[in-house]
């Protein structure tokens, strides 16, 4: 986790020069679904529904942006829950696809820190003892997609996230996850 941590510094601190430039702050928030490979536990591959926030700055005459996003998700219910937590940095890169820039397509990198808790109970009936695996990783990975500048301040984004995970020595290891999300921001 400390590794994780001091990547996500790292990020922040090489970005910060960049981030100074006088352009628009956005912040918005995120949905969709996540499809998740795991290498080793009892699953193999499992889709959840995930949510999140994000805040970031335009730069460059609003050719690129960096933001963080902190992400969240709930599967199952109690007795049999998996449960994710992601803090990411990322930088796209846009380009824009019509002349008046209302329509983008976006390509960039992605690298933080994320948690997965899987909680299961050894024989439900008996009200046994709840195991719980944790998976503390480091992520890293890319996204693309479609950014619509709808009003002023006001845009929408569809896009694709493949995630990479290195971490989880002990029960479960999730080794990747693609993401599908439709996200709205407010620019000020």
């Amino acid at each position: 986790m400390k590794k994780q941590i001091l990547a996500v510094v790292a990020a922040s601190v090489l970005a910060g020069p960049v981030m100074a430039a006088e352009n628009q702050w956005f912040l918005g928030a995120e949905g969709g679904f996540s499809t998740d490979g795991f290498k080793k536990g009892a699953l193999k591959e499992e889709k959840r529904p995930e949510f999140g926030v994000r805040v970031g700055k335009y730069f460059a005459d609003d050719k690129a942006r960096v933001y963080a996003t902190y992400r969240g998700s709930n599967l199952g219910k109690k007795g049999d829950r998996m449960t994710g937590r992601s803090l990411l940095v990322s930088a796209d890169y846009l380009v824009p696809l019509t002349q008046s820039k209302s329509v983008n397509w976006f390509i960039g990198g992605t690298l933080g820190g994320s948690q997965l808790n899987n909680d299961n109970v050894i024989a439900p009936e008996l009200q046994s003892t709840t195991v719980r695996e944790r998976q503390n990783n480091f992520v890293y990975g890319g996204q693309t997609g479609f950014k619509f500048n709808l009003a002023k301040h006001f845009e929408m984004e569809l896009g694709y996230q493949y995630l990479r995970h290195n971490g989880g020595k002990n029960g479960i290891k999730l080794d990747a996850d693609q993401r599908v999300n439709l996200a709205a921001t407010f620019k000020f």
